[in-house]
């Protein structure tokens, strides 16, 4: 290879790593097509847009810690107490505006908090849904504009699939 076909293969491969490094890493996450927190997100996000909702909603991993702890509660594996309470709020530290979980209600027979939101693979659907198996205080919190951050989880319980979200306005 002579000197002047060097350069010019060098030329475009440095041309081409720059043309590579312009995409980057998205800056939030984003849900594995598919999975099942990418068809909640899905269904949360029609149900805003249902809602006049036009604010974008994204995944944010930070609020994953938090999230695995309803999940806790939710299975029944954690008491939802004070202790479970002061373990949520240290999770949510360096985010403003958490809500309170989505997809859990309290049980008035047992004193129990149990999972209330059931996965489908039809995101329209749970979409549909959701206005039947959440409280009106979850039901203002999903419709909220402010609302921009979110972490999902699903998760088994006697055969059957639920998620839950936590949700927030922003990291501080």
């Amino acid at each position: 290879m002579n000197r002047r076909e060097f350069l010019t293969l060098t030329g475009a491969s440095v041309a081409l790593l720059a043309l590579a490094a312009c995409g980057g890493a998205p800056s939030t996450p984003v849900a594995p097509a598919g999975s099942k927190e990418a068809k909640v997100l899905e269904a949360i996000k029609k149900y805003r847009a249902a809602a006049g909702v036009k604010e974008p909603l994204a995944l944010d991993n930070g609020l994953k810690p938090a999230a695995e702890l309803v999940v806790k509660i939710a299975k029944g594996e954690m008491k939802f107490d004070e202790e479970a309470m002061k373990a949520l709020a240290k999770a949510e530290v360096g985010y403003d505006g958490v809500c309170a979980p989505i997809g859990i209600a309290f049980d008035k027979d047992t004193g129990n908090m149990m999972p209330v939101c059931v996965y489908s693979e039809d995101a329209e659907k749970m979409a549909q849904n959701l206005p039947l198996q959440l409280d009106e205080g979850a039901k203002a919190s999903l419709s909220s504009p402010a609302i921009t951050l979110v972490n999902i989880k699903t998760f088994e319980l006697s055969g059957v699939t639920y998620w839950v979200a936590l949700i927030a306005e922003s990291k501080k």
